[in-house]
């Protein structure tokens, strides 16, 4: 039995909106369920709020990273490594800046950690964080690999910003 060109048509238009549809209902399930890969658990919202900061480590196990809670409110969060040469920087709270103690790049933390000061030719590779309706933090994704470590992305991690979107 051969199919007409308009059923294929049809048949292959079915599939994709359920492929979609599929699609829209598990990125509901991950929105629900904040525990769902590839959300990193950080800390709490009342935590950050008491301290200021959270140290934790994002994408992986040897990339240090801060969230912050920033004068006006925002929370941010951004990879401790330096676009330059791969130091880890220090936070200052009083100038919300980050310096690199290795060759002197300054990054704005107010201004999504672009370089105030180089050597350091790009911005500190910011992390989505998310909250939980109870309050818990997580990191949801990063807008850049960390420096010296592209591999240590996931596959179920995301590069958020650049267009490649996994």
């Amino acid at each position: 039995m051969s199919m007409t060109r308009r059923a294929s048509i049809a048949t292959i238009a079915t599939a994709i909106a359920g492929g979609l549809a599929a699609d829209a209902l598990s990125f509901e399930g991950a929105e629900a369920n904040p525990s769902t890969e590839p959300w990193h658990k950080i800390g709490t919202l009342a935590e950050l709020k008491a301290r200021g900061e959270i140290a934790f480590m994002y994408p992986d196990a040897n990339s240090p990273a801060r969230a912050l809670l920033l004068g006006n409110g925002d929370v941010v969060a951004y990879s401790l490594i330096c676009t330059h040469m791969g130091c880890e920087v220090a936070y200052a709270r009083e100038t919300q800046t980050f310096t690199c103690p290795c060759h002197g790049s300054v990054f704005d933390a107010t201004r999504s950690g672009e370089v105030e000061r180089g050597p350091a030719p790009r911005s500190l590779p910011e992390i989505a964080v998310r909250s939980s309706h109870d309050g818990v933090l997580y990191a949801v994704g990063i807008s850049a690999p960390v420096f010296g470590r592209p591999e240590s992305l996931e596959e179920n991690q995301t590069i958020y910003g650049t267009g490649n979107e996994r």
